[in-house]
């Protein structure tokens, strides 16, 4: 009886931070400052699998709106300024992954949390990386990377909490690592749930709580 009584409280604690909010947390390196000028120009990058494709990637809808917010323009391939790459992944949180070289893993390795507790399911960690190129020689001149871990296995519902922490405090600069706390976005004036759940296929990014960098 204690031990189910103990089980119950845990997982009621679970859901509980579950509803609290939840973070991503931020790498970032080089340099990029051109952000905040007027019209700052663009193009997203595809493999070539992508653009035979012909078909818009999950996180492209939310990484447009959120560059337009902080002043960039999509623009045509002459007129861009930076090329912009994105790579989305989930794994399970107890697989480990690491560089070419294993035997140096400064700021590259991602180490195995372990096996979860079965009573609150497996663990997941979802991450977006953007890559800025400079143009016309190409050269990378500014890298982000949002990781966020939760229990969900649909990587789709991570994607906006990603590509918020990303953009939160675009460029990140003074630290290399920062973390991101973020909550649901609160439904328009006047939307109901009906016409919150019309718009499933266009989730709202969330809400920025803070933004702070983390202690090396």
């Amino acid at each position: 009886m204690k031990i189910l009584m103990t089980i119950c409280t845990l997982s009621t604690l679970a859901a509980l931070a579950g509803c609290a909010g939840a973070s991503a947390d931020i790498r970032a390196s080089g340099e990029l400052s051109a952000t905040g000028a007027a019209a700052t120009t663009y193009r997203l990058a595809r493999t070539p699998a992508q653009a035979a494709a012909g078909e818009p990637l999950p996180y492209e809808p939310l990484l447009r709106a959120g560059l337009a917010q902080r002043g960039f323009k999509e623009g045509t391939p002459e007129a861009a300024r930076y090329l912009v790459s994105a790579a989305w992944a989930s794994r399970p949180a107890d697989v480990t992954v690491a560089t070419s070289n294993p035997a140096n893993c400064a700021g590259g390795c991602v180490p195995s949390e372990g096996p979860s507790l079965p009573w609150f399911g497996t663990r997941y960690v979802h991450t977006l990386t953007l890559r800025f190129f400079a143009l016309p020689d190409g050269h990378e001149a500014y890298k982000v990377s949002a990781e966020k871990r939760d229990r969900n296995a649909d990587a789709q519902q991570a994607l906006p909490y990603l590509v918020a922490g990303a953009l939160a405090r675009l460029p990140y600069a003074g630290a290399p690592q920062w973390r991101v706390k973020l909550k649901e976005a609160e439904p328009a004036a006047g939307q109901s749930g009906a016409q919150s759940g019309a718009n499933a296929g266009s989730p709202a990014m969330p809400d920025v709580i803070s933004v702070t960098p983390l202690a090396q």
